[in-house]
């Protein structure tokens, strides 16, 4: 449809020779009408990629998260929304991750902090597990959460972690989750 869409603008581009203005203006038009279209296709890869994948392995979180100490086993997912964008431009990650850690290892990370019980639910403030990895949660979790554990564990654009001491396991939610050596370099909006 957007090719024949197209050839129509050509041969009437070619019959307003005169008008510059006219010629230009189907054009844009053309421009806009063929860049918005949307294919079936794309609204079928677009619903499957809606279901995102869980990954099992622990390395490239244990790479990124040291201070978490051993991770045993973990459910994990990560999603870029703005990966599938014809807008060029830097693209967030969202992380999702269980972690199992050894035993006694999150008594450890907790010990020298107050830890106040995480809100469960979807407000800002709260905890909320999306529900491809709910079912790896642990049954009757009491999860503890604590903001200077956030900034001191993760180094990341935002990030929340949620323990449960009786099964060892960490909740983390976050964005652009970076190396820990990594190097991130700021820049204001005077560009200093």
């Amino acid at each position: 449809m957007g090719q024949q869409i197209l050839r129509e603008v050509a041969e009437a581009v070619t019959e307003c020779k005169r008008s510059p203005l006219v010629a230009s203006a189907l054009l844009v038009v053309a421009t806009v009408v063929t860049g918005c279209a949307v294919s079936p296709g794309a609204d079928a890869k677009g619903e499957a990629s809606k279901t995102l994948e869980i990954h099992t392995d622990t390395e490239p979180l244990a790479k990124r998260l040291p201070k978490l100490g051993r991770i045993v086993s973990a459910h994990w997912q990560q999603e870029a929304p703005g990966g599938d964008s014809r807008v060029p431009g830097p693209t967030d990650f969202y992380v999702s991750a269980l972690m199992k850690l050894d035993p006694g290892s999150v008594a450890v990370l907790t010990a020298s902090t107050q830890m106040q019980t995480a809100v469960i639910g979807d407000g800002p403030e709260s905890m909320s597990i999306p529900t491809e990895l709910a079912e790896f949660a642990p049954a009757g979790a009491h999860w503890v959460h604590n903001r200077v554990l956030d900034e001191s564990m993760v180094r990341a654009d935002s990030a929340k972690l949620y323990f449960d001491p009786g099964s060892d396991t960490v909740y983390l939610s976050a964005t652009n989750v970076h190396l820990p050596n990594a190097v991130t370099v700021r820049v204001g909006p005077e560009g200093n």
